[in-house]
C-alpha cells in the first residue's frame, strides 16, 4: 500500500508571502525569485550567512537552508563530519549537512505543508531562531576543527562552554 502524498486543489494563497512579510520586518536583505524561492541575508554573531526559503509543491514543504561563512577543507572530511553529527545530536530543531563534494556546511529545516496553504507565522519564527541559535553556537566548533586542528571532542565541548554573567 503506498501513501498518496499528492495535492488535489490548486490554491491562490501564497506560502511564501507571510516569510516575506517577517524577514521584512525584521530588516533582512532578501530577493524573491520566480521559482518559488526566497535568498535571504542571515545575520548572526559571526557575519550575515546565506538563507534559502524554498516552496517545493509536490510533496507540498517548504524547505529552508542557510550556508555557513566556514570554509570546510577537504583533508578535514572526517573531522568534519565527526563534528556535524555531534552538532545534531543537541538540536532541537534542523540539522547541520555537510556537502564534502561542494565544500559546504548547513543548516537545514523542512516544514511539511500536506493538507495546508501555508506555514504558521510561528513555524517560521521557530525554524529562524533555531538556525540563529545553532549557527550562533557551532560556526565557531566548525572553525576550532578546520583552521586550529582541534578534535571535534574539544571543539563540541568549547562550543557548549556556557559563561555565566558578564564581565
Amino acid at each position: 500500500m503506498s501513501l498518496d502524498i499528492s495535492t488535489s486543489e490548486d490554491t491562490e494563497i501564497d506560502p511564501l508571502a507571510l516569510i516575506e512579510e517577517i524577514i521584512s520586518d525584521a530588516g533582512w536583505h532578501y530577493e524573491r525569485d520566480e521559482d518559488d524561492a526566497i535568498q535571504c541575508a542571515l545575520p548572526s554573531r559571526w557575519g550575515e550567512m546565506g538563507g534559502l526559503f524554498a516552496l517545493r509543491r509536490e510533496p507540498a514543504a517548504i524547505h529552508f537552508s542557510v550556508t555557513l561563512d566556514v570554509k570546510p577543507v577537504a583533508s578535514k572530511r572526517a573531522a568534519i563530519a565527526e563534528l556535524v553529527m555531534m552538532a545534531n545530536e543537541r538540536l532541537w530543531l534542523g540539522h547541520f549537512d555537510y556537502w564534502a563534494e561542494d565544500a559546504v556546511l548547513l543548516f537545514r529545516h523542512a516544514l511539511p505543508m500536506l493538507d495546508r496553504d501555508e506555514p504558521s507565522e510561528g513555524e517560521i519564527r521557530s525554524i529562524i531562531a533555531a538556525a540563529t541559535d545553532s549557527i550562533d553556537r557551532f560556526v565557531p566548533a566548525f572553525n576550532f576543527v578546520i583552521w586550529a586542528g582541534k578534535t571535534p571532542h574539544d571543539a563540541i565541548d568549547a562550543a557548549m562552554f556556557e559563561t555565566a554573567g558578564e564581565a
